[in-house]
C-alpha cells in the first residue's frame, strides 16, 4: 500500500503582538475642579459687568441728547433715542433707561423729560383725519416725544436762581421769553382759547411790536419761529364762500411749558391787585382758565371765612331765641339761608367762560372799529382842507 503523507500545518507567518494595556488617567483632584469653576465664576463676572458699563453708557448719552436738544428747544423723540442711546442687540431696554436718566436729571439739574401732549383738532378736515385714525389704530395716545421742564418749586424760580439763557445773550433769551408768554396768555384769555391772526396784530401793534421785535427782528419771523419751536399753532381754513380764516392756537410746548398756571402768573405779576379787585381778578382767571389755577391760600382760608360767619350766625340767632324766643329762631334761620347764599355765590361764578365776555369783546371791537373810521375820516377832511386851501393859493 502507498504510504499517505500527511501534510504539516502551515506556520503562521507573524506572531500575534501581545495586547497593550492603556494607561488609565488619574481621577481629577479637587484643585482642578476648584480652578475650573474659579474660571466661570470670572467670566459671569465679566460679562455683567461689561452689561452694566454698557447700561450706564446708555443713561449718560440720553442726559447728553435730553440737555442737547432743550439747548436748541427741540423735540427729544423716542425714534431718535432709540437710534442714538440704546444699542443694538441689547433687548427692551427703553423703560429702565430713561427712569434712570430722569432721575440723573432731577438729582443733578433740577429738571425732568415730559411727554408733549397732542396737538388739537381745530378744523373740519382735522377732526375727520383724527376719527379715521381713531377708527383704524387703537393704540395709545401717546406722542413719544418729550420735553426738558424744571423741577424747582415755584418759590425759587427767580431770575437769580433761575437765570435766562445766556447764549446767543441773556438779554435777547428774556424778552422771547417774556413775548411768547404774553401771546400765550393772549390765547389762553379769548374765547375758545383761539385768536384771529387780526386780533393778535392790534394787541401787537398796541406794544409797538407790530413790526419789529427783539432788537430789530421782524414779527413775523419771530412768530415763524414760536411756530417751529411748538409754542404756537397756525391755524388756517376756508369756509363755504372760499374765504380764508387764519387763527392762532396754543402748540404742545406752549401747553407742557407755560399751560394755564404760567398764564395766571402773569396775569397775577402784571396786575397786581390787591382786596376785593384781587378776588374779582380771581374770579375771572378761574372762570377763564379753570380751576386748576385757583391760588392754594385763597382755598384754604374760604374754608376758614365760611365757619367764622356760621359760628357767629349760629351764636348770634341762639342769643336771640334766648331772649324772645320764637323770634330769635327765625332770624338764625335767616342768617343761615345768607350764609348758604353766599356760599353759592362764588361756586355759580367758577363756570367757563360766559357769553357776557365774548359779547363784551365783540363791543370792544366794535368801539375800535368805530374809532378807527373817525380817525379815517378825519384824516380825509384834514386832506381835504389842505387841497382847498392850496387851490386858492
Amino acid at each position: 500500500m502507498p504510504l499517505i503523507r500527511k501534510r504539516r500545518s502551515q506556520a503562521d507567518p507573524s506572531p500575534s503582538p501581545p495586547p497593550t494595556r492603556r494607561r488609565s488617567s488619574p481621577p481629577a483632584s479637587d484643585d482642578s475642579s476648584e480652578d475650573d469653576a474659579y474660571d466661570g465664576g470670572a467670566a459671569a463676572e465679566g460679562s455683567t459687568q461689561m452689561a452694566g458699563s454698557s447700561h450706564e453708557q446708555m443713561v449718560k448719552k440720553l442726559v447728553r441728547l435730553a440737555l442737547a436738544s432743550e439747548y436748541s428747544r427741540q423735540p427729544i423723540r423716542r425714534t431718535d433715542i432709540t437710534a442714538k442711546v440704546i444699542a443694538p442687540n441689547t433687548g427692551r431696554q427703553f423703560k429702565t433707561v430713561f427712569e434712570q436718566a430722569n432721575h440723573q436729571l432731577r438729582s443733578t439739574f433740577g429738571c425732568q423729560m415730559t411727554e408733549l401732549p397732542q396737538k388739537e383738532k381745530i378744523t373740519v378736515a382735522q377732526k375727520r383725519a383724527a376719527q379715521r385714525s381713531q377708527t383704524q389704530n387703537t393704540l395709545s395716545s401717546s406722542t413719544k416725544s418729550y420735553i426738558v421742564t424744571s423741577t424747582i418749586p415755584p418759590a425759587l424760580r427767580t431770575p437769580t436762581i433761575l437765570p435766562p439763557p445766556s447764549v446767543p445773550t441773556s438779554a435777547s433769551e428774556s424778552a422771547y421769553t417774556g413775548l411768547y408768554t404774553f401771546i400765550l396768555s393772549l390765547i389762553y384769555l379769548s374765547p375758545g382759547h383761539t385768536i384771529p391772526e387780526a386780533r393778535l396784530e392790534k394787541h401787537l401793534k398796541r406794544m409797538n411790536a407790530d413790526n419789529y421785535v427783539l432788537s430789530g427782528e421782524k414779527t413775523e419771523k419771530v412768530l415763524k419761529r414760536m411756530e417751529k419751536e411748538g409754542y404756537i399753532v397756525k391755524v388756517r381754513e376756508r369756509d363755504g364762500g372760499g374765504e380764508e380764516s387764519v387763527d392762532y392756537v396754543v402748540g404742545p410746548r406752549g401747553k407742557a411749558e407755560v399751560g394755564e398756571r404760567g398764564v395766571a402768573g402773569c396775569v397775577r405779576k402784571v396786575f397786581g391787585k390787591v382786596g376785593m379787585e384781587r378776588e374779582e381778578l380771581e374770579r375771572r382767571l378761574v372762570r377763564s382758565l379753570g380751576e386748576g389755577v385757583e391760588m392754594k391760600g385763597r382755598r384754604d382760608e374760604e374754608p376758614e371765612e365760611e365757619e367764622e360767619e356760621e359760628a357767629q350766625v349760629d351764636g348770634e340767632g341762639e342769643g336771640d331765641a334766648e331772649m324772645n324766643g320764637v323770634g330769635g329762631r327765625r332770624r338764625s334761620a335767616r342768617g343761615k339761608q345768607s350764609t348758604q347764599r353766599s356760599q353759592a355765590a362764588p361756586r355759580r361764578g367758577r363756570g367757563p367762560l360766559v357769553e357776557e365776555e365774548v359779547e363784551g369783546d365783540q363791543d370792544d371791537d366794535e368801539e375800535e372799529e368805530q374809532e378807527e373810521e373817525q380817525e379815517e375820516e378825519q384824516e380825509e377832511e384834514e386832506e381835504e382842507e389842505e387841497g382847498e386851501e392850496e387851490e386858492e393859493e
